[in-house]
């Protein structure tokens, strides 16, 4: 009997350990919960430009800065050909968050391909990749939106996770 009521106690404190102590947000009507998440995802973009700016400037790089927000530098160029919708593209990488967390590579001696405007990889690297030349090399950073978002990847990469790439593009077929 002892036992079983020292049972019920652990299984008593775990549950607690469990429960999240979220406060429930309500609002009075749809134009405030706009109003509310509008300002939430500004504050969200003000933060990751800051972050953008303070990762390139620790590079000390001049980046390029795209309309959608893709932010590259070149730093080996090629007079190789570039890329066009359709084609395969053929690199090695190497994948980091803003804050330097390491989340994938190539593994070592094993290229990569993927399909230009076509295949499941995120769009800023769509975008960024057809910036480049075969041989060329580069960073590439993704913000959130152009990378994963929201979602993640539900792995590796957390929601709202801006990307570098530190890419290599070796052929194009």
């Amino acid at each position: 009997m002892r036992n079983f009521s020292l049972l019920i106690f652990v299984c008593f404190l775990c549950s607690c350990e469990n429960e999240t102590n979220k406060a429930e947000v309500s609002f009075e009507n749809k134009k405030d919960f706009e109003t509310t998440m509008i300002l939430s995802h500004k504050d969200f973009l003000k933060k990751e430009k800051e972050k953008i700016r303070v990762f390139k400037d620790s590079l000390g790089l001049q980046f390029i800065s795209t309309g959608t927000g893709l932010q590259y530098h070149i730093y080996k160029s090629s007079e190789g050909d570039g890329l066009k919708t359709g084609e395969l593209a053929v690199l090695s990488y190497d994948l980091t968050s803003i804050t330097g967390d390491s989340l994938y590579k190539s593994p070592e001696g094993k290229l990569q391909e993927f399909v230009v405007d076509y295949d499941n990889v995120e769009s800023g690297l769509h975008e960024g990749i057809k910036k480049l030349k075969v041989g060329e090399r580069a960073y590439l950073i993704l913000p959130a939106h152009l990378a994963h978002g929201i979602s993640g990847d539900n792995a590796a990469i957390s929601s709202q996770t801006t990307l570098v790439y530190n890419v290599h593009l070796v052929a194009k077929r």
